[in-house]
């Protein structure tokens, strides 16, 4: 089965229309691929952990990959509007498996911290974390360079001193093929 070489951006739940049109222009110069922004889901409900007051990311990842509306895509981002945990860790900003991956923005906002809002440090963060996940579906680990978007970001302080660009080695990694062949 042939896939089209495009990324698309999925609203779980409500997400900020103005941020995925941000992301999305962003996205296609970064990955030298067309970004669309596709059918929103449904709120994450099933995702719900009430004893830690967050989202199960790994679940919303797993409700991604079974969506046959984007089996075509080449790579799915699917973006949320509500803290993401995995048991292991307090809290992550996104997590990425072979061609899906998702982001939070709740704590990408300096307001969730108790700041004044930022817009353009907010975008910056989004397109950072968006960049990393996608880069992990594109093949791509951890990076030991702190400069590196493949940086693991521990806090928003590591987060925002690496930036979304790839290091010169990682960007020579990068598995960007003009078009992937899966056979069944």
């Amino acid at each position: 089965m042939e896939r089209r070489k495009d990324i698309i951006l999925v609203p779980v739940g409500q997400v900020n229309k103005e941020a995925l049109e941000k992301l999305r222009d962003h996205l296609g110069r970064v990955f030298n691929r067309k970004v669309f922004v596709g059918r929103g889901m449904a709120e994450p409900r099933y995702a719900f952990n009430k004893k830690r007051n967050q989202y199960f990311s790994s679940a919303i990842l797993d409700t991604l990959r079974e969506q046959k509306d984007y089996m075509a895509a080449e790579r799915v981002l699917g973006v949320v509007d509500h803290d993401l945990y995995v048991p292991e860790l307090n809290f992550v900003f996104g997590e990425a498996g072979r061609k899906e991956a998702v982001i939070s923005l709740t704590r990408l906002r300096p307001e969730f911290y108790g700041l004044p809002e930022d817009s353009s440090l907010f975008h910056k963060r989004v397109l950072t974390e968006a960049v990393h996940e996608l880069g992990h579906t594109y093949g791509l680990g951890h990076c030991k360079n702190p400069h590196c978007v493949m940086f693991f970001s521990n806090s928003l302080m590591d987060t925002d001193r690496k930036g979304w660009e790839f290091c010169k080695n990682c960007k020579s990694k990068l598995h960007l093929h003009p078009l992937i062949r899966e056979y069944s």
